[in-house]
């Protein structure tokens, strides 16, 4: 009866220790996930503040890493089941992109997933695309008004608006089948726009060569 009192003692002086040590464990787990407010994958306030996001960040790709494989290997981050993996991707490809020739590479890849199934993938793809691409993501950023997130659209149409100066009446809050309409209105200004500057004649500096210096010679 004494030993076992004198077990259940020791037991007991151990819980707090059995106890923190578990707790502990799976603090630190909640901490590499990011928290269920975290705005990173919507547009909100504080969406880039990445003093908000309690994620575990991915290792940092070598600088001298060829920037087609860099940013292959970030864009298929980007696509990853872990939130933590898409939030370090995104940041990661905002450094790659600044370098001179880079940006149109992660434009050209990025732009693919705003066709993404998934929100968290399409919302920083946006924001990439809108960043690094330039007068070639107006089409990218007109197919993004017809997405079924609101904030996608917002964000879409805020830039195209900045772009373009115009809105075809396109209301990202409005009726499905007014928007629609809009939608058609913006791809048909588009392809007209593409098609003029297609057939735009060359400049003056383009079609003609300036013209061979005249020599003069004593006498003339």
């Amino acid at each position: 009866m004494i030993a076992l009192r004198t077990c259940s003692l020791a037991l007991c002086a151990l819980l707090p220790f059995v106890i923190g040590g578990c707790t502990t464990t799976a603090a630190k787990k909640a901490m590499n996930k990011p928290q269920s407010d975290d705005s990173y994958a919507a547009f909100g306030q504080g969406a880039a503040d990445a003093s908000k996001r309690k994620a575990e960040k991915l290792e940092t790709i070598k600088e001298d890493t060829d920037p087609e494989i860099a940013v292959s290997k970030l864009v298929d981050q980007m696509q990853h089941q872990e939130l933590s993996h898409i939030v370090s991707a995104e940041e990661q490809l905002r450094v790659w992109g600044g370098q001179q020739g880079v940006d149109k590479i992660v434009y050209n890849k990025v732009r693919l997933l705003l066709k993404n199934p998934r929100m968290e993938v399409r919302a920083p793809a946006l924001r990439l695309t809108r960043q690094f691409g330039g007068k070639e993501a107006v089409g990218d950023l007109i197919e993004a008004l017809a997405d079924s997130e609101r904030g996608i659209r917002q964000e879409a149409f805020r830039s195209l608006e900045a772009r373009t100066h115009r809105d075809f009446g396109y209301m990202p809050d409005g009726g499905e089948v007014a928007r629609s309409r809009a939608v058609d209105d913006w791809r048909k200004w588009w392809q007209e726009q593409q098609r003029v500057s297609a057939v735009q004649p060359p400049s003056v500096y383009e079609d003609k060569r300036p013209s061979e210096p005249k020599i003069i010679t004593p006498g003339q």
